[in-house]
This record gives C-alpha cells, sequence and structure tokens, in this order.
C-alpha cells in the first residue's frame, strides 16, 4: 500500500486544484452582479409585457429608454410606451409626450405630444398637470386661460408638486378677479409646503410676507430670517438682522440650525 502512494499523489494534487479552482478565481463585482440581476429582471417583466400587463409595458418601455437591464433603445422604448398607454396608462402617455416633443424615439409632433401630456393630465399624473397649468397659464400651445390653469395646478399641487403649490400660493396671495379671493394665511400654507420640498422661490416669498407683517399676517422677524436663511438671500439676512436683538437673532439661528437637522434625518 506504501509503494502505491507516489503514483497516487499526482492525482490527489490534479483534483486538489480542480476544487480549489472555484475559490481562487475573481469574484463579480458589485456592478457586475447587479448588471445581471437587472437583466434577470427585464427578462421577466419583458415576458410579463408579453401577456398584456399594462405596467410591465411600461416598465419595458422604461428601461428600453434609460438602458436598464437591457442595451438603450429608444424607437423600441416608444413602441412599449405606445402600448401602455393604448390601454390608459398615465406614465407612458407622459413619456411618449416628452418624445415627440423632444424627437427623442420618434419624430418631432407638437401636436402629439400635447395630446399625450394632456391625456397623462387627465389619467392624473401630477407632472403632466403642472406643465398643463403651465401652458394653460402662459399661453404655450393652449389658449391662455387662467381658470384652467389653476384647475390643473390646484390638482398638482394637491399630489405634492412644488412648483404647483408655490403657483396657487401666488394665486391666493393675488387673488383672481371674479374667481378666487386673497387669502395670503391660505396662501402662506401652500408657500410652506413648497418650501419644505426646497423650492427657493417659495422659501423667499415667506421671508418677505414674515418680514412685512402684511394680509393679515403678523409680522415676525424670526420667521422672517429662518426663511431668508433657508433661501441662502444673504442680502435679506442681513437686512433682517439689523432689526433683531442679540438674543433675538441668536434664538433665529438656533431655528435655522434645527430646521437644517430635521431636514437630514
Amino acid at each position: 500500500m506504501t509503494r502505491n502512494l507516489p503514483v497516487l499523489y499526482p492525482v490527489f494534487v490534479v483534483l486538489a486544484c480542480m476544487f480549489a479552482a472555484p475559490a481562487i478565481a475573481q469574484a463579480p463585482s458589485g456592478a457586475e452582479r447587479q448588471q445581471e440581476l437587472l437583466r434577470i429582471w427585464y427578462e421577466i417583466r419583458e415576458g410579463v409585457a408579453e401577456t398584456g400587463d399594462i405596467d410591465a409595458k411600461y416598465d419595458v418601455g422604461v428601461a428600453n429608454f434609460i438602458a436598464r437591464g437591457t442595451p438603450q433603445d429608444k424607437e423600441s422604448a416608444a413602441t412599449w410606451f405606445q402600448r401602455a398607454a393604448d390601454r390608459g396608462h398615465a406614465g407612458a402617455h407622459y413619456y411618449l409626450g416628452y418624445i415627440y416633443a423632444a424627437g427623442d424615439g420618434r419624430d418631432t409632433d407638437p401636436v402629439k405630444s400635447q395630446e399625450h401630456y394632456l391625456r397623462a393630465a387627465e389619467l392624473g399624473h401630477a407632472d403632466a398637470q403642472y406643465l398643463i397649468g403651465i401652458r394653460y397659464a402662459n399661453g404655450e400651445g393652449l389658449r391662455r386661460d387662467g381658470g384652467e390653469a389653476a384647475k390643473w395646478m390646484s390638482r398638482a399641487a394637491d399630489k405634492g408638486v412644488a412648483g404647483a403649490q408655490y403657483y396657487m400660493g401666488q394665486l391666493r396671495e393675488m387673488g383672481q378677479p371674479g374667481e378666487v379671493r386673497p387669502d395670503t394665511a391660505a396662501a402662506v400654507r401652500l408657500y410652506r409646503e413648497a418650501a419644505n420640498q426646497g423650492h427657493v422661490p417659495a422659501k423667499n416669498r415667506l421671508g418677505e410676507l414674515y418680514f412685512a407683517g402684511r394680509g393679515g399676517i403678523g409680522r415676525d422677524l424670526g420667521e422672517a430670517y429662518l426663511w431668508f436663511s433657508l433661501a441662502e438671500n444673504q442680502d435679506r439676512i442681513d437686512e433682517v438682522s439689523r432689526r433683531m436683538s442679540r438674543g433675538q437673532l441668536a434664538a433665529a439661528n438656533d431655528r435655522v440650525e434645527a430646521h437644517l437637522a430635521e431636514l437630514v434625518r
């Protein structure tokens, strides 16, 4: 038995190397693993889309548009978005609105773009509602109509679109003859909602309202300082600071720091 060991030893070495090989091979990177998972996800989602699932059709459209799990193919993306839009998918209509506006996956067609944006808005897409509101307000591709603008902006604001909240804040602050009476308190609530999402003009407007103390809103230098600080409006910060005592300024700075700390949680 001992005499056979030299003969068997090379065999053991080869077997050991064979079993050890996977352990010493370079493991795929995190990015590579993620790409493989995305590829598998895409194949599954595409299969579901082929069965008629509307959300899957939209997901496959997005994947082709931004190259998620599959090479970028904007023409294919437009085809999938159209299939989803034909079934009433708001997001697909919104994408098609962009595609026809920019000529990115289909030839430019402003009429089709407007139709898709409007349909997306009708189906409840918040960003489309905001866009349609802007177009009615400015007369961009649609007749200028303050009532229609307010209708769509109000819907977008209710869904949390900061720009729409700011627009509605302006409308409530200034009023609209025959349709909306001025209500500064309501405007402040809308501005605050937009400001809390980082909307800089809303922050500045809050600062101005509290600094001036107009429309039934009492003058509050601490609030004015807070919102001007969050807007990083140094000129107005300096203006307010000159009207505050050291104690008021220290308290105001504490409020700014507390507010910023709350935002990063």
